[in-house]
């Protein structure tokens, strides 16, 4: 008998699968669909224009999905540049073996037959991009493999489509070819393609030249410090990786001086976008504070370049931060009807062509704070952590907010609201006032009292 339950629990499950695959696909169909990849540096950065009709009434799911062994930052906006929420749908698992399924969440409900353009965007490095040869001596060009998929991997069936693949050089060892398929110069054309099937495969490999340092973020934190008195304190702690082709062999430092255009590959500054209304910039490691930094005024914002002491080749590592203040007015803003403080600051680094692969943002709070809330555009989790620093009696609340898998296209605001007392802003300043009275009142009454001993007088 119990054999029998297991049977029929086993049919059950394979059932309701089918159901949820069936139900996915027959939601949407694809009528036309644009990919446009680049691959000129480390990432793959995939412009994807979706025109979809919907087959069912009040439809405001549209689904994409990747294979489950990249990991993918993706962005979505519809027709009128309104960003969509997006996020693992809840039965991604259920769905297809082997891919992830994400859920696109449109702004409208769609009726039957209506028809919606999407675009998306999607970033990713880890496992679609790799160097091959994995190890070259100093001096040599970089090689690089990449894998995706000849057709939009999509949950719907897709009735027409075509791919256009940008490399980084036009020096080019092999492709794969679906036909149709052509190369000109660094540019590779695949499609177009009709009535292609849902979760159709067909494996695109690309061997190419190209010189770019695999510049990844293995760990990232943001970190700020808000102060009601006028500062916005911005610090923020690197740990850097150059995933590229491992050098093999000795460094010459010579020989780097002599023709650094010879290396490529190797990461010898970074530059990152920083509000124009910075100040106090600094830049330190494990070792001290580094000279080599220096920032430069532009019309939009200050480029804060950030030299390491030793130029990061393929394989080497390195950590530091950086930090700088922010006058708090320009982010932080009151509610005049309920009193509640709103404050927008950037989630990620204005760093071009980085990725991250555990991204941390820390917003320290005034001693105080209550009802906060974290609202982004992009889905991620959150906890909250208590610190104390000078002159905090029950410690500050530190709202932590974590997100996987990032590029430079997650450089988007995020808003912490919070409700504070008016009077709160005086609680350190009397803590200071109490100290310096009590120290007083202490001296007073020492200065007053004779604790001398002396003998008696005899007559």
């Amino acid at each position: 008998m119990k054999i029998l339950n297991n049977l029929l629990l086993f049919v059950f499950l394979i059932f309701a699968i089918g159901n949820v695959v069936n139900s996915t696909s027959q939601s949407w169909i694809n009528q036309d669909v644009q990919r446009s990849i680049d691959i000129t540096t480390h990432l793959s950065k995939e412009s994807i224009t979706i025109k979809a009709k919907s087959l069912i009434d009040k439809n405001d799911i549209y689904q994409i999905s990747f294979n489950s062994k990249y990991h993918v930052s993706i962005q979505a906006l519809d027709s009128q540049n309104n960003e969509l929420k997006v996020y693992l749908s809840p039965n991604s698992i259920n769905i297809k073996e082997g891919f992830k399924t994400y859920n696109i969440e449109l702004k409208n409900k769609v009726k039957k037959e209506e028809v919606v353009q999407l675009k998306v965007k999607v970033t990713s490095m880890i496992e679609q991009m790799k160097p091959y040869p994995s190890e070259i001596k100093q001096g040599q060009n970089q090689l690089v493999l990449y894998f995706n998929n000849h057709y939009f991997t999509s949950p719907y069936k897709t009735e027409t489509q075509k791919t256009t693949v940008k490399l980084a050089s036009s020096k080019v060892e092999s492709y794969s070819e679906e036909q149709p398929s052509s190369l000109k110069g660094s540019t590779i054309t695949y499609g177009p393609y009709n009535a292609i099937e849902a979760f159709s495969v067909s494996p695109m490999r690309i061997h190419y030249e190209n010189g770019s340092p695999f510049f990844v973020l293995t760990d990232l934190l943001k970190e700020y410090e808000v102060s009601h008195w006028g500062n916005l304190a911005v610090e923020t702690h690197y740990q850097l990786e150059n995933k590229g082709a491992h050098l093999v062999g000795a460094f010459s430092r010579l020989d780097y001086q002599r023709n650094p255009g010879a290396n490529p590959n190797q990461i010898a500054e970074v530059n990152e976008a920083v509000p124009l209304s910075a100040a106090d910039f600094y830049y330190r490691d494990s070792i001290g504070n580094i000279s080599t930094s220096s920032y430069q005024y532009l019309a939009n914002r200050i480029n804060f370049k950030i030299q390491p002491r030793f130029p990061l080749m393929g394989g080497w590592k390195n950590t530091f931060y950086t930090g700088y203040n922010l006058p708090i007015e320009k982010f932080l803003s009151i509610d005049t009807v309920t009193g509640q403080y709103h404050l927008n600051v950037t989630f990620g680094v204005g760093i071009d062509n980085v990725y991250v692969e555990n991204h941390t943002v820390k917003v320290v709070l005034p001693e105080g704070a209550t009802d906060i809330k974290v609202h982004a555009p992009f889905v991620f989790t959150q906890s909250q952590e208590t610190r104390k620093t000078y002159l905090d009696t029950v410690g500050r609340p530190v709202i932590v907010i974590n997100v996987k898998d990032t590029a430079s296209e997650n450089y988007r605001y995020i808003q912490v609201t919070y409700n504070l007392s008016s009077l709160s802003i005086f609680h350190e300043p009397l803590l200071v006032i109490g100290a310096v009275f009590t120290l007083c009142i202490f001296i007073i009454l020492y200065s007053r009292f004779d604790l001398s001993i002396s003998k008696s007088k005899q007559i």
